[in-house]
């Protein structure tokens, strides 16, 4: 069984029934394997290159996504990816326990305050809460038994195994480069005899893949999407034309446009437990326009794991969780809850009172509260990997796999992320959320170092912020770094104002015009709707917030 659109809901009445209705990735006697959002451990078994208990010993530690089910008579044992990225969840309703891929809230369903106000803080929910206090989220590395009788969940693989995992000691690390692992897990995880098409960027993690691409000899093309106009076209169709590479452009016009409503509530429907609606029409409008079983080379979290968690725009990432994971003490982390209500008031005074204790308890887990200096950046990493990455990424990957895409992201690789964590000392001196432009050009070295070693001549190549990759390595190349950082920060954005990638604010501007007054009720004892929801000229920030609560609003049903 493989990866597909069909929403599974499995109980101790029908599980066997399900899996016996589906064709498995092998059987080995009268245990079935199926492996569902994995095409490279779904190749490893079927090939037999993997045995079953060389992955419930070990390798289910590297699953980085998906799952894969064991099943041996009337018993399944589920075991999910490390990171929880694929969303499942149990529910308990009408004494009734379920096992999902896919959130749901009824009628019937009580909503979580505390849940709301962290999709406000953090544009997704923390830990394995959900909107519904019936539905949980199931953690990383854990095994979920389902027989007959009933249905149980276990972690095998908790953060404090991965995290030793990640950071422990260099010794046990193979003696090679974090980017040698990139060319084995692309192969692994292909769909044989399908096409292959690299997401190409102007930024610098598409362009590694780019270089891996073109030494392996394989024929691929490339493929952007964005505005008419937008940089990170123009930039990836020169690189592609260049080196004689078939790009295509996914054009974000009024045809995307029109589909608009279709796009929202396949997000809502088939989306995970945050109903993120921000940049995600995008992907599903990318994935129609593809070849069914298509393997789709991307680059997710690769910039956050060679140089740190960044915000900007404040859409994947919140300057609000970047200051939690700065924050050293309790107080701190009180005082940020209180300064963002003060600023951005979009829930109501008393729910943040009635809730601040709970609030603080849960964002302490992601901060240096209680943390030794030799581990200071442990827990923005751990906010990384087991929050950002399955709750912002996690949903949008699971489109892909929903539409027949075969997404090969090899950053998320175990073994490179092990790798680069001890290449750029994660733990302790790497400076996350750094604005200075010259320690982030000392961290952007690695793209050059590395291209050097997988194809060199990419280092010829301009990057979307206007200057060569070699540049960063040479001496007459750092004299001129600071006029490109001047000409990016300030001229370009001036001269190329109104051509963004994306601005999902005018997809959906239908919808939030109409929002206060349509307002699940549901959602008014804790919202603020004479704040900053009602504005008709909101900033970048609160429009991100509005169409947060879009979502939120479409989720809940009455």
């Amino acid at each position: 069984m493989t990866s597909n659109s069909t929403k599974i809901i499995l109980t101790p009445h029908n599980s066997v029934d399900y899996f016996n209705c589906q064709e498995p990735c092998v059987e080995f006697g009268d245990i079935r394997i199926h492996v569902i959002g994995n095409q490279r451990y779904f190749n490893a078994f079927r090939s037999k290159k993997l045995d079953i208990d060389v992955f419930k010993n070990q390798d289910c530690k590297n699953l980085e996504y998906g799952f894969v089910a064991i099943q041996e008579g009337d018993t399944i044992d589920i075991y999910n990816d490390i990171f929880g990225a694929y969303p499942l969840f149990i529910s308990t309703k009408n004494n009734e326990v379920a096992l999902s891929n896919f959130f749901d809230f009824s009628a019937e369903d009580e909503l979580d305050t505390i849940a709301v106000i962290q999709f406000i803080h953090f544009n997704h929910i923390l830990k394995e809460r959900t909107l519904s206090k019936h539905t949980r989220r199931i953690k990383g590395g854990s095994i979920i038994s389902i027989n007959k009788q009933e249905l149980s969940c276990n972690i095998l693989n908790n953060w404090q195994s991965l995290e030793k995992e990640l950071f422990g000691s260099p010794m046990a690390l193979p003696k090679v480069k974090s980017w040698s692992t990139f060319k084995n897990f692309i192969s692994d995880s292909k769909k044989a005899d399908n096409s292959n098409v690299l997401t190409l960027t102007g930024g610098f993690d598409s362009r590694l893949l780019f270089g891996v691409l073109l030494d392996s000899g394989e024929h691929f093309d490339t493929l952007t999407w964005g505005q008419e106009g937008n940089l990170q076209t123009t930039t990836a169709e020169k690189i592609s034309q260049q080196y004689k590479i078939s790009h295509r452009e996914i054009k974000l016009d009024a045809s995307f446009q029109s589909k608009m409503n279709q796009y929202l509530e396949e997000i809502i429907t088939a989306g995970s437990e945050s109903p993120f609606a921000i940049d995600i029409p995008q992907f599903i409008h990318m994935c129609k326009a593809l070849d069914k079983g298509t393997n789709l080379i991307s680059g997710f979290m690769g910039s956050e794991i060679i140089r740190g968690p960044s915000y900007s725009s404040q859409v994947t990432l919140t300057k609000f969780a970047a200051d939690i994971g700065l924050a050293e003490s309790r107080s701190r982390i009180k005082e940020l809850i209180y300064d963002f209500q003060k600023n951005h008031p979009f829930i109501e005074d008393t729910q943040i009172e009635d809730s601040i204790e709970t609030l603080v308890d849960d964002y302490a887990t992601y901060s240096r509260v209680e943390r030794d200096k030799t581990e200071k950046n442990h827990s923005i990493f751990k906010y990384l990997f087991l929050e950002k990455y399955p709750k912002i990424y996690g949903p949008i990957i699971k489109l892909h796999l929903d539409h027949d895409i075969n997404l090969i992201n090899p950053f998320m690789n175990i073994d490179f992320i092990k790798l680069m964590l001890h290449e750029n000392s994660a733990a302790s001196k790497l400076k996350p959320y750094q604005g200075n432009a010259f320690y982030n050009f000392k961290l952007y070295k690695y793209y050059a170092y590395a291209l050097s070693d997988i194809y060199p001549d990419l280092n010829n190549t301009l990057v979307d912020r206007g200057y060569k990759i070699k540049d960063l390595t040479s001496t007459a190349g750092l004299i001129r770094l600071p006029l490109f950082q001047i000409y990016r920060k300030y001229l370009r954005q001036k001269k190329n104002k109104g051509t963004p990638t994306v601005d999902s604010k005018k997809w959906y501007h239908s919808h939030l015009k109409t929002l206060p007054e349509n307002l699940n009720p549901k959602l008014i004892p804790i919202l603020n709707i004479d704040g900053n929801l009602k504005s008709e000229h909101p900033s970048s920030f609160d429009a991100i917030k509005c169409q947060l609560i879009m979502g939120l609003n479409k989720k809940i049903k009455s």
